[in-house]
């Protein structure tokens, strides 16, 4: 048992708790306002609650929305930083370095000292079926939990953000990239991904991980600073990653908890869903035709080695 779980505090009620309501968005103009809805109405039994909204590359009025909900939202708050993309061309890394302002702000800020409990959103719709009982249910489990994120009706969507040792215990799109080569594209995509998508009963017991996410995430306001996020993964040879598996890597290292709340549904996926992955670009065009004739000549496996390092950065 490590330290920090022999001297842990008892967990604070939620009616004695600030929570900060807090996520990255973009071109979120259509959906934000229902998710605001749902989520301000599943975390109003605590005693207050914040709202910290990081906008960027946004090409719709989402920021216009947010400027209304500044207005209309109590403890509501935004920051638009612009086109990241301008100087963070990986995705990944641009959605880390907004969440990393969230961890900053609640660091630095002095009106989010406070806070106990920091709920991480995603804001596209993610998290329509959160309700005030599903977050009052994460505080009666017995589980010593210093982050406690969601499920998903249907299939568990987010296994690029999952790690455990048995699950899921290397980066899917990358154990994919490895397969490719020797089952094709359609049983790798299965093997690394589809397969690992199982669907979790609700009624089951927390599941321990050693990173997860799922669209929503309550962490504790210690286990919240004690990591950063990161788009590109240096342990693992500087692949793309969930931004999610760096930071929660930090927060195990340091010897905090993450579960897996089967219970805390807050999204259907039971129609089937499409995880996305680190982007790739593909050849189009004239380059088809030589990826075609490329694999005449040189046989598939050779020359699919030759694209993979033509791909890398």
């Amino acid at each position: 048992m490590s330290l920090i779980n022999v001297l842990k505090k008892p967990r604070r009620p939620i009616s004695e708790s600030t929570i900060l309501l807090a996520g990255p968005v973009r071109n979120a103009s259509t959906q934000i306002g229902d998710d605001f809805e749902h989520l301000l109405s599943s975390l109003n039994q605590f005693k207050k609650v914040f709202c910290f909204v990081v906008e960027s590359d946004s090409t719709d009025d989402t920021v216009e929305r947010l400027e209304q909900f500044s207005k209309a939202i109590p403890n509501f708050s935004f920051v638009s930083i612009g086109q990241l993309s301008k100087t963070l061309s990986k995705r990944t890394d641009r959605i880390a370095y907004c969440r990393n302002l969230v961890i900053d702000a609640v660091a630095q800020d002095s009106k989010y000292s406070d806070v106990d409990f920091i709920a991480m959103a995603d804001m596209d719709g993610m998290n329509g079926l959160v309700t005030q009982e599903k977050i009052a249910q994460c505080w009666e489990v017995d589980e010593p939990w210093d982050v406690i994120t969601a499920n998903q009706l249907g299939e568990y969507y987010d296994v690029w953000a999952l790690s455990h040792p048995y699950w899921n215990p290397m980066d899917c799109w990358e154990q994919k990239r490895k397969l490719e080569n020797i089952l094709g594209d359609k049983s790798a995509q299965n093997i690394a991904v589809g397969c690992k998508q199982a669907e979790i009963d609700p009624r089951a017991d927390l599941i321990e991980v050693d990173s997860a996410f799922g669209g929503l995430g309550i962490y504790t306001r210690e286990a919240f600073l004690a990591g950063r996020y990161a788009g590109t993964d240096d342990q693992a040879g500087g692949i793309d990653v969930a931004d999610h598996i760096p930071f929660h890597r930090e927060l195990r290292q340091k010897g905090y908890r993450i579960f897996i709340n089967p219970a805390l549904i807050n999204c259907d996926k039971s129609n089937g869903s499409i995880l996305e992955g680190p982007h790739i670009a593909r050849p189009r065009g004239m380059l088809k035709v030589i990826k075609y004739f490329g694999k005449l000549l040189f046989g598939k496996k050779r020359f699919n080695k030759y694209l993979d390092i033509l791909y890398t950065p």
